[in-house]
């Protein structure tokens, strides 16, 4: 059977492939977008100096960063772990605010009486954590936009 890297590569596939079990005939498109990033001989390099029992997930690693580089092409799997580190620190920055929050109210006695809403002290909660990389991708498949605009998503690396 031809495997993908074999197809792209115009030869036939020996039982000895080493990248045939990462990239099946029917899906072409993810060896040409790891051969794109990182070409053949580099990652059969990368695999001869990988144990056995590691190869599977450097794999994984390979397709997944090909993946993002092909999907966002300007930063890649940066730009989905500097989003992540986003949304982490506004989430802590939420649960700082509700734990300052639930101490004012005890510290008040407020969690007992139903009326007194009017005594917690009106600090605003970012409502605003919709900027998440992954979910304007989401909305930009859904508007049929193939490319977005990642520098729009990403003023803060210069």
């Amino acid at each position: 059977m031809a495997w993908a890297a074999c197809k792209h590569q115009k030869r036939k596939c020996g039982p000895n492939c080493e990248l045939a079990p990462y990239f099946p005939a029917d899906k072409p498109e993810i060896f040409a977008k790891a051969h794109r990033l990182f070409g053949v001989s580099n990652m059969v390099k990368m695999l001869k100096n990988i144990d056995d029992d590691q190869k599977a997930n450097a794999m994984k690693s390979i397709i997944f960063e090909s993946e993002m580089r092909a999907r966002f092409p300007a930063h890649g799997c940066l730009g989905v772990i500097l989003d992540y580190g986003d949304m982490l620190k506004k989430s802590f920055e939420e649960l700082d605010h509700v734990r300052n929050l639930l101490a004012y109210c005890k510290q008040h006695n407020l969690s007992s009486a139903p009326s007194t809403s009017s005594h917690i002290p009106s600090t605003p909660i970012d409502t605003n954590l919709n900027t998440s990389f992954m979910d304007s991708t989401k909305e930009a498949q859904l508007n049929g936009d193939n490319a977005m605009d990642d520098n729009s998503k990403f003023n803060n690396l210069k």
